[in-house]
C-alpha cells in the first residue's frame, strides 16, 4: 500500500481527538500494530506515539473516522456511542428508486452461511432508517442513520429492502461494477451533550469519487442534516 498523507484527510485535532475522513480502499486498523495497511498505522507514524481507533469502518466506506491519543478517551467515547441519541449519519448512492421517501428497516442481522453475513430470523437486532434525498433514472441518493452498529448493517439492509449501493460486491448478485467501490460515505457523528468533548458534532466533506459519481447519475447532493 502506498504511504497515507495525513495532512490531507487530517479534518480537525481536539486535544487529544483525531478526526479523519477516511480515504476508501483503507482498513480502519490492521492485523498489527506494524501492519502498513491501514489508517491507525500511519497515524502513529505521522503523531510518534500510539493512537487507537474510537471505531470501524469498512475499508471501502469513506468518511468520518475517529481515532484518539488517549485509550482513556476511546473508553469514555464508546461509552457515549452506545447512547441512544448519538447520531451516525451517511451517505449511500443505491441502485433503484424506492417507492418510500423515508423507511425505518428492522431486519435482524446474522450468519447465512460461512463467514456470510445477512438478514436472518435470529440474527442480532437492528434499526436503520433511511430517507431518499434525490432519485434519478434508476438510482438514489439516500441518507442513512444507524441507530444500531451491526457489520455490514446498511450495505445488508439496503440489499434486502431490493436497493443494493452501487459498487456493492457481496450483497448484489452479480456484483455491481458501475464503481470501484460501494458507494457509501459515514457524513456526520454527533454525540450527546458530554463534558469529554469539546465539540459533539463532527462532519466529513463527501470524498471526490462520490461527487463524480453523483454527478454522473444525474443524481443531486444534499447536504442539509436530516
Amino acid at each position: 500500500m502506498s504511504n497515507l498523507n495525513i495532512e490531507e484527510i487530517l479534518i480537525a485535532q481536539h486535544g487529544e481527538l483525531l478526526v479523519i475522513n477516511k480515504p476508501p480502499k483503507w482498513p480502519t486498523t490492521g492485523r498489527s500494530l506494524s501492519d502498513d495497511d491501514c489508517v491507525q498505522y500511519h497515524l502513529m507514524e505521522y503523531f510518534g506515539t500510539m493512537v487507537w481507533a474510537v471505531h470501524q469502518l469498512d475499508a471501502d466506506t469513506s468518511g468520518l473516522c475517529l481515532f484518539t491519543l488517549s485509550k482513556s478517551l476511546t473508553t469514555d467515547l464508546k461509552n457515549l456511542w452506545s447512547d441512544q441519541s448519538m447520531v451516525k449519519e451517511y451517505f449511500a448512492i443505491t441502485h433503484g428508486e424506492p417507492e418510500w421517501d423515508t423507511t425505518d428497516e428492522y431486519s435482524p442481522i446474522g450468519s447465512v452461511g460461512e463467514g456470510s453475513l445477512g438478514v436472518h430470523q435470529d440474527g442480532k437486532s437492528a434499526h436503520t432508517n433511511f430517507k431518499v434525498i434525490d432519485r434519478s433514472d434508476g438510482y438514489s441518493l439516500i441518507r442513512a442513520r444507524l441507530h444500531t452498529g451491526r457489520t455490514h448493517q446498511i450495505r445488508i439492509h439496503l440489499a434486502h429492502l431490493g436497493h443494493p449501493l452501487v459498487g456493492e460486491e457481496w450483497y448484489r448478485n452479480p456484483p455491481c461494477l458501475l464503481h470501484p467501490r460501494q458507494a457509501l460515505h459515514a457524513h456526520r457523528l454527533e454525540f450527546p451533550v458530554n463534558e469529554v468533548l469539546p465539540s459533539n458534532s463532527f462532519t466529513a466533506p463527501v470524498t471526490a469519487d462520490l461527487n463524480d459519481l453523483v454527478e454522473r447519475l444525474g443524481l443531486r447532493m444534499d447536504l442539509t442534516p436530516a
